[in-house]
This record gives structure tokens, sequence and C-alpha cells, in this order.
């Protein structure tokens, strides 16, 4: 029978001599508690299982072990506890299985780590960490790999560095040709956008806005460089309207200065000049006045001529209309009747024309 040791409370058999775990003896030398009917050593006083007093009697079991007995006229071989050492078998069996779980456990843990690690380099430039992914990992499938991306790498930083210092488009391109898998080619054309833009607005006409949208269909300044050309298109004079600025200077200057004739300066003008020469509010009086002044006695006439070359661009007028500042030389012959005195003067007429074909600004000089 199998009992709770009296003295260390491990299993222990009955019919054993002595405690396989205390050592204490027991066949021969226990007795049983009438209260609980736990098995108690013969020498104690009170029961370890519920602490009832035990009463003085001869030992209960007293045989010896037999190696065999008779019941119902078959002999039957006794059993062996195997019990306690089976236990420790399986238990030890438990902890190996644990141990090995946790072992592959774990490593399919840094496995999936260093991958995760792994993947995530790929969107990296800086070098450091390939190094530490090399330390981390020294005996990594990808070690050979990391380490030749971070000696590229390496030299690409320092060639970036470089860049920083002395940044044009053919630095930016340069590099871009150097490093074509970069993960700063982005950036360089991002460079690239805004050096272009910087270039076009510096030049500032129709034909530096259109190559910077060829260039950079989708660049960060599209928006602002199709208003621009739109803006350059209708400033663009037409030859129509090149013409009409020219008829208009030419009816000036051929009648209401040459002529001093006030019925064509006022045709030429609105009812004043926000300018003419220096004077403000000018009248059709001012501008023959001036005329006047140069008609000295031995003077037989004034005659002008106006330059092909002639800048016009559009402008807004001051009452908010758009018109047209024109820049242009004009020859001035006078004609004497001493032929000795210079008979020809050159001017440069800057003036401002509105759509009504009138004269609203204008300033001579030599």
């Amino acid at each position: 029978m199998i009992i709770k040791c009296p003295e260390c409370r491990e299993q222990v058999s009955t019919m054993t001599g002595t405690c396989p775990h205390c050592g204490i003896k027991i066949s021969g030398h226990l007795r049983k508690c009438q209260k609980c009917g736990s098995y108690c050593l013969i020498t104690q006083d009170k029961c370890p299982e519920c602490g009832a007093e035990l009463e003085e009697e001869q030992p209960q079991m007293q045989q010896q072990p037999t190696p065999s007995s008779t019941k119902g006229g078959r002999t039957e071989q006794p059993k062996k506890k195997t019990c306690h050492w089976v236990g420790w078998l399986l238990a030890i069996l438990c902890l190996g299985l644990l141990c090995t779980g946790y072992y592959y456990y774990d490593k399919q843990q840094k496995q999936l780590k260093e991958q995760a690690d792994y993947e995530r380099l790929r969107d990296v430039t800086n070098p450091e960490f390939y190094q530490q992914f090399l330390i981390d990992y020294p005996e990594s499938a990808y070690y050979d790999e990391i380490n030749e991306r971070m000696q590229v790498l390496q030299k690409e930083a320092e060639e970036w560095k470089q860049l920083q210092k002395n940044i044009s488009r053919a630095n930016v391109s340069r590099f871009m040709q150097d490093h074509p898998g970069s993960l700063r080619q982005r950036i360089c054309e991002d460079m690239l956008d805004s050096i272009d833009w910087q270039d076009a607005l510096k030049t500032g006409n129709e034909e530096a806005i259109t190559n910077y949208l060829h260039q950079h269909p989708s660049g960060r300044y599209v928006s602002e460089a199709a208003e621009r050309k739109n803006a350059l298109l209708l400033a663009k004079v037409t030859p129509a309207e090149r013409a009409m600025i020219r008829g208009t200077l030419e009816a000036f200057f051929s009648k209401a200065i040459a002529k001093q004739d006030v019925e064509a300066a006022h045709q030429a003008i609105p009812d004043t000049m926000f300018t003419f020469c220096g004077k403000q509010n000018a009248d059709a009086e001012t501008i023959v006045q001036y005329a006047r002044e140069k008609m000295a006695q031995d003077v037989i006439g004034l005659h002008y001529l106006i330059e092909q070359q002639m800048n016009v661009r559009k402008e807004t007028l001051p009452d908010g209309n758009v018109g047209f500042a024109v820049e242009v030389s004009v020859q001035e012959t006078i004609s004497r009747s001493d032929t000795n005195q210079p008979t020809s003067n050159t001017y440069r007429v800057n003036a401002l024309i509105n759509q009504e074909q009138k004269i609203v600004r204008m300033n001579i000089s030599q």
C-alpha cells in the first residue's frame, strides 16, 4: 500500500524497509490513527496528519514482505512500486521538451527580427545603420550583401556631403549619374526642379518658362509656371499693336511737334497727360509750347523719324486698364537758314499709350 511517509510526507510503500526520501524505518514501525486513518510511526505521540493524540498500542503492521501470496487458490507476485521514478522521468522529459520548444521559439523570433531589420534597410541611406546590422547579426546570411551596400553608401554619403557645399545643376546631375539607384534620387530631382525654376524666373521670358514646363511636367512650380506663361502671352504685343503704336508716335511728332498743331496735340492725348517732359497734367498747349521753343529765328522747320527698333511691353495704367509702355529712339532734323549750324539730334523717348491710342505719359531726353 502506498502511503505518505509520516516523517517527510512523500509517497512510500508500507512494504519498504526505509523511506527512500528521508531514510526513516517504515515496515514494522507503523501504526494507524484511530481518528483519520493515517499511518503514523509507533514512536509518534500525535498524528502528523490530523494532530490527534495517539494511544499506545502494539504495532499493527509487522508482516515482512513475502515474495508471493495466495489468493483464491492462485499465487500472485507482488507489484513493484515504480510510480515515483516514472513521475521523475516524465518531469525530466517535459522539462526537456519545454527547453527544446523555447530554444526553437527563441531562434525563430531572432530570425524574424533579423529579417525585419534587413527589410528596413531598403529605405535607409545612413551607413551607420548598416554597420549596426553587421554588429547585431555577425552570422547573418545577408552579411556580405549588407557589408557591400554599406561601403557603397559610405562613398555616396561623402560625395553627397561635398555636393551640399556647391549645389549646381551640373553637380547634381553628375551625382545622379554616378548613383543611379540611390535613395537620394528624389531629393536630387527636387533640387533640379528648384534650380531650373529659378533660372527660368531670372530669364523671365516665355521661352524660358516653356522650357521649364517641358523639363519638369510634374514639377513643384508647374502651376505658377503655367500662370506666368499665360501672363506673358497676354502681355505679348502683336504686330498690329506695334503698328498702331508707331502710327500714334509718328502722328504726334510729325504734326503736334513738327507743325506745332494744337488740334493734332488734342487728338494725340486725353484731356491732359499725366506727365510730359517733367510737367504734370500737361495739356495740348503745353505740348505745342515745348515745340515752339525749338523754333529759333533761323529755324525753317522740324522733321522727325521714329527708328525701327522699338521696345514695347504691356503695362497697367494708372486707371487700372492695360496700356503699352514704349521705348524708342527718335531722330530730329532741324532745317535752318544757316546751313553751318547743327541740323540733327537724337532723343530717347519713353511713352505710355492706352488702348484708345492716346499718349498718357511721355518723356523726351537726349
